[in-house]
Protein backbone atom coordinates (compact mmCIF):
# COMPACT_ATOMS: atom_id res chain seq x y z
CA UNK A 1 0.00 0.00 0.00
CA UNK A 2 2.69 2.49 0.81
CA UNK A 3 4.25 1.63 -2.63
CA UNK A 4 1.10 3.75 -4.26
CA UNK A 5 1.66 6.50 -2.03
CA UNK A 6 4.56 8.38 -4.24
CA UNK A 7 2.26 8.17 -7.83
CA UNK A 8 -0.22 9.32 -6.19
CA UNK A 9 0.86 12.28 -4.42
CA UNK A 10 2.82 12.85 -7.83
CA UNK A 11 -0.64 12.94 -10.04
CA UNK A 12 -2.43 14.83 -6.89
CA UNK A 13 0.09 17.52 -7.74
CA UNK A 14 0.44 17.15 -11.20
CA UNK A 15 -3.30 17.46 -11.25
CA UNK A 16 -3.58 20.52 -9.15
CA UNK A 17 -1.15 22.25 -11.36
CA UNK A 18 -3.11 21.29 -14.07
CA UNK A 19 -5.96 23.24 -12.27
CA UNK A 20 -4.54 26.18 -11.32
CA UNK A 21 -3.13 26.58 -15.17
CA UNK A 22 -6.97 26.25 -15.98
CA UNK A 23 -7.67 28.84 -13.46
CA UNK A 24 -5.35 30.93 -14.43
CA UNK A 25 -6.04 30.86 -18.21
CA UNK A 26 -9.21 33.37 -17.27
CA UNK A 27 -7.14 35.75 -15.75
CA UNK A 28 -5.41 38.66 -17.31
CA UNK A 29 -2.34 36.75 -18.00
CA UNK A 30 -4.55 33.92 -19.88
CA UNK A 31 -2.02 33.73 -22.64
CA UNK A 32 0.81 33.07 -20.59
CA UNK A 33 -0.70 29.84 -19.38
CA UNK A 34 -1.53 27.41 -22.54
CA UNK A 35 2.40 25.93 -22.74
CA UNK A 36 2.33 25.05 -18.47
CA UNK A 37 -1.16 23.81 -18.82
CA UNK A 38 -0.03 21.41 -21.62
CA UNK A 39 3.13 20.42 -19.17
CA UNK A 40 1.14 19.44 -16.43
CA UNK A 41 -1.52 17.35 -18.64
CA UNK A 42 1.65 15.57 -19.37
CA UNK A 43 2.70 15.04 -16.19
CA UNK A 44 -0.84 14.08 -15.20
CA UNK A 45 -0.45 11.60 -17.85
CA UNK A 46 2.81 10.45 -16.59
CA UNK A 47 1.52 10.15 -13.16
CA UNK A 48 -1.64 7.97 -14.32
CA UNK A 49 1.12 5.81 -15.87
CA UNK A 50 2.97 5.33 -12.81
CA UNK A 51 0.30 4.65 -10.80
CA UNK A 52 -0.55 1.85 -14.09
CA UNK A 53 2.92 0.54 -13.82
CA UNK A 54 2.86 -0.44 -10.54
CA UNK A 55 -0.40 -2.18 -10.23
CA UNK A 56 0.40 -3.98 -13.83
CA UNK A 57 3.17 -6.53 -14.50
CA UNK A 58 4.63 -4.96 -17.65
CA UNK A 59 8.18 -3.83 -16.98
CA UNK A 60 7.31 -0.70 -19.92
CA UNK A 61 5.49 1.02 -17.62
CA UNK A 62 7.40 1.36 -14.55
CA UNK A 63 8.97 4.17 -13.91
CA UNK A 64 10.68 5.93 -10.77
CA UNK A 65 7.56 7.04 -8.39
CA UNK A 66 10.41 9.22 -6.13
CA UNK A 67 11.22 10.77 -9.81
CA UNK A 68 7.92 11.36 -10.48
CA UNK A 69 6.90 13.05 -6.93
CA UNK A 70 10.12 15.17 -7.05
CA UNK A 71 9.25 15.88 -11.03
CA UNK A 72 5.55 17.06 -10.19
CA UNK A 73 6.55 18.92 -6.48
CA UNK A 74 9.11 21.09 -8.62
CA UNK A 75 6.67 21.55 -11.59
CA UNK A 76 3.51 22.91 -9.02
CA UNK A 77 6.48 25.21 -7.34
CA UNK A 78 7.03 26.47 -10.79
CA UNK A 79 3.78 27.15 -11.64
CA UNK A 80 3.00 28.90 -8.43
CA UNK A 81 6.26 31.24 -8.79
CA UNK A 82 5.27 32.38 -12.39
CA UNK A 83 1.90 33.49 -11.29
CA UNK A 84 2.79 35.63 -8.53
CA UNK A 85 6.01 36.71 -11.03
CA UNK A 86 3.04 37.56 -13.60
CA UNK A 87 0.78 39.45 -10.98
CA UNK A 88 4.03 41.59 -10.26
CA UNK A 89 5.26 42.10 -13.57
CA UNK A 90 1.54 42.09 -15.78
CA UNK A 91 -0.53 44.46 -14.30
CA UNK A 92 -4.05 46.00 -15.61
CA UNK A 93 -2.47 48.91 -16.76
CA UNK A 94 -5.29 51.58 -15.21
CA UNK A 95 -4.40 54.63 -16.54
CA UNK A 96 -5.76 53.43 -20.47
CA UNK A 97 -8.81 51.75 -18.55
CA UNK A 98 -9.40 54.84 -16.72
CA UNK A 99 -8.79 56.91 -19.72
CA UNK A 100 -11.32 54.97 -21.68
CA UNK A 101 -13.89 55.02 -19.40
CA UNK A 102 -13.19 58.61 -19.00
CA UNK A 103 -13.74 58.81 -22.78
CA UNK A 104 -16.87 57.18 -22.72
CA UNK A 105 -18.62 59.11 -20.10
CA UNK A 106 -17.73 62.31 -21.99
CA UNK A 107 -19.43 60.78 -24.94
CA UNK A 108 -22.31 60.14 -22.79
CA UNK A 109 -22.47 63.32 -21.25
CA UNK A 110 -21.87 65.31 -24.77
CA UNK A 111 -24.85 63.37 -26.57
CA UNK A 112 -27.09 64.15 -23.68
CA UNK A 113 -25.83 68.01 -23.83
CA UNK A 114 -26.06 68.14 -27.58
CA UNK A 115 -29.70 66.37 -27.50
CA UNK A 116 -30.86 68.96 -24.61
CA UNK A 117 -29.70 71.88 -26.61
CA UNK A 118 -31.41 70.85 -29.97
CA UNK A 119 -34.26 70.73 -27.83
CA UNK A 120 -33.83 74.40 -26.30
CA UNK A 121 -32.98 75.40 -29.24
CA UNK A 122 -35.89 73.94 -31.03
CA UNK A 123 -37.85 75.54 -28.23
CA UNK A 124 -36.86 79.16 -28.66
CA UNK A 125 -37.40 78.63 -32.65
CA UNK A 126 -40.84 77.44 -31.70
CA UNK A 127 -41.21 81.08 -29.63
CA UNK A 128 -39.63 83.15 -31.63
CA UNK A 129 -41.82 82.03 -34.49
CA UNK A 130 -45.27 81.76 -32.48
CA UNK A 131 -44.66 84.59 -29.82
CA UNK A 132 -43.88 88.00 -32.23
CA UNK A 133 -47.70 89.04 -33.09
CA UNK A 134 -48.52 92.81 -34.33
CA UNK A 135 -51.02 94.02 -32.33
CA UNK A 136 -54.13 95.65 -34.00
CA UNK A 137 -56.79 98.11 -32.72
CA UNK A 138 -59.34 96.71 -34.66
CA UNK A 139 -61.24 96.55 -31.21
CA UNK A 140 -61.03 100.11 -30.56
CA UNK A 141 -60.93 101.77 -33.82
CA UNK A 142 -63.93 104.40 -32.94
CA UNK A 143 -61.99 105.96 -29.85
CA UNK A 144 -58.75 108.31 -29.95
CA UNK A 145 -55.96 106.40 -28.13
CA UNK A 146 -53.82 109.61 -27.95
CA UNK A 147 -55.47 110.14 -24.55
CA UNK A 148 -53.61 107.52 -23.00
CA UNK A 149 -50.16 109.21 -23.68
Amino acid sequence: MTEYLAPLFSLLLAAMAALACIRFIFSRQGLFWIVPLFVSIILCLAGVTSLFGLASPLPLLAQSPILSLMLSFFWYLVVVSFHYALKKKVYRNSYLNDMRKNLNEARFLEKNERREFARRRQKRREEALNSYYKPTSSDFTGYDLSIFD
